[in-house]
């Protein structure tokens, strides 16, 4: 990885300073702009390639799995809004679903926010009716991590938002444009209340320092009510072109993401479901001061959708995604993350003293697992053993719920510089998961070789040992 080097401290200012993570969204670019009259703005990036977006702004690199590198770039921040998500590469390889990583990070930015006395976190939330999807028991957890630390959260809960850059507006374009006839399922006829991009600019500037915000949870949506029917009537009518627009009820979900994806094969799945949660069982939201805040003065749907249309026939082009997406790629390192279910009155110190000896266990013809006096591991070819991995123990690092090992040598691991690769566990949500997570790992063997050989072998052995916590959390046999 480059080295970002030393940061310059800046000058002192008499305005509160207000840090903000995941301005790479359309969203996240209109709140610099927000926020940028009132506040002091560190933007902070994982981008090697990023610029600030005005001149006056402190632009921070740092790598948000990382809690020291955080901790640091938050230090004399009064005001942190988190809009972070895991959807573009962290690595070359990611063996980690992007729930996880978002939680692992979230964790990260509420410890290194609580270790520097940021005042208040802000993040945004969706606005979905059931409990159980996906989307909202995502989001509860992340919400849950954030305030876990003691920093208070302000939540904002929104819908759909609607804005120059936006991806509804790319993909209601992209629908109208490549298909004469478009087929919709029952859920495109259910209404929901889309929020324009200058209404949410309105909530977060509401919120920001103030006081009796700090722990609410707030739903911010538009005053009219729009199907997604509507939207592509409305987005064929202001592009002059004719589309039939046919009612298909029985239409499976499933049938349209795969429609939505093979237009835009960039969505992320994790968007798409997002979408159609949005529209199928949404929620219409409950009025609060911060709403009535935020839609004070409100542009019409039409109009929103109107601007949103002529940014996307001029291109939002993102130069510096396809720089990093090199970088990444020259670098060849890997990231894995795996959630464990913990059994009742269990800890990280626990997963971590138990794994390698069920690894050895596992793989006993091919391997063994040595522990040293200082607590360090060593995995061991057999027979011979000529070692593979050698994982040195950091106490310095670890604690109860926390367990911290480099990855310092072995023929199956390069040391390059730069970040040193770690395995971690990590206990979350109030103990009822571990994250088992690698960072940074430089493969020895050739890329393509080690993709189709040891990161096969990795997944395997990870969801191997998932089953494992899973019996151990039932009460089933310990292997």
């Amino acid at each position: 990885m480059v080295s970002f080097g030393p940061v310059p401290t800046p000058a002192a200012s008499p305005r509160p300073r207000i840090a903000l993570a995941g301005t790479s969204s359309f969203i996240g670019a209109a709140l610099c702009e927000a926020l940028g009259s009132q506040f002091d703005l560190r933007i902070l990036t994982r981008s090697m390639a990023r610029k600030a977006p005005r001149e006056q702004d402190e632009l921070r690199p740092c790598d948000h799995f990382s809690r020291l590198e955080l901790a640091s770039a938050l230090e004399g921040v009064d005001y942190a809004v988190y809009l972070v998500n895991n959807r573009d590469p962290s690595a070359r390889l990611d063996q980690a679903q992007s729930r996880d990583m978002d939680l692992l990070v979230a964790d990260n930015f509420a410890w290194a926010a609580a270790r520097t006395g940021v005042k208040q976190i802000l993040c945004r939330a969706p606005l979905v009716a059931s409990p159980d999807r996906p989307t909202a028991r995502d989001a509860q957890e992340l919400d849950e991590v954030l305030a876990s630390r003691g920093v208070p959260l302000t939540v904002l809960h929104t819908g759909l938002v609607v804005g120059p850059g936006g991806e509804l507006s790319r993909l209601l374009v992209r629908m109208v444009q490549r298909l004469p006839v478009i087929s919709l399922p029952r859920l495109a006829e259910n209404a929901t209340r889309p929020l324009n991009l200058g209404s949410l600019m309105a909530a977060f500037q509401h919120c920001v320092g103030n006081a009796e915000t700090f722990g609410g949870t707030f739903d911010i949506f538009g005053p009219e009510p729009v199907t997604l029917r509507k939207m592509l009537e409305d987005t064929a009518a202001l592009m002059g072109r004719r589309t039939r627009f046919v009612a298909w009820p029985d239409m499976p979900e499933g049938l349209f993401a795969a429609l939505l994806r093979s237009l835009n094969p960039t969505l992320h799945p994790v968007f798409v479901a997002y979408l159609l949660e949005l529209f199928s069982a949404g929620r219409q939201g409950e009025d609060n001061p911060v709403q009535r805040a935020a839609t004070l003065d409100w542009t019409p749907f039409r109009e929103t959708l109107a601007q949103s249309l002529q940014a996307v026939s001029k291109g939002v082009p993102r130069p510096e995604r396809v720089q990093d997406d090199e970088a990444i790629r020259q670098m060849g390192r890997v990231r894995s993350i795996q959630r464990l279910r913990l059994p009742e009155g269990k800890n990280a110190e626990w997963v971590a003293d138990r794994y390698f000896p069920w690894l050895g266990r596992l793989m006993k013809a091919f391997v063994t697992t040595e522990r040293q006096a200082d607590g360090s591991w060593t995995v061991r070819q057999k027979p011979g053993g000529f070692p593979l991995l050698h994982l040195a123990f950091k106490p310095t690092h670890s604690s109860p719920n926390r367990r911290m090992y480099f990855i310092t040598g072995g023929a199956l691991a390069r040391t390059l510089g730069g970040r040193t690769a770690r395995l971690e566990f990590r206990d979350l949500l109030n103990g009822r998961f571990t994250l088992m997570a690698i960072h940074d790992f430089n493969p020895a063997l050739p890329w393509y070789f080690y993709r189709f050989t040891q990161a096969v072998i990795h997944g395997l052995v990870m969801k191997g040992f998932q089953g494992y916590m899973e019996q151990s959390t039932e009460g089933g046999p310990m292997l």
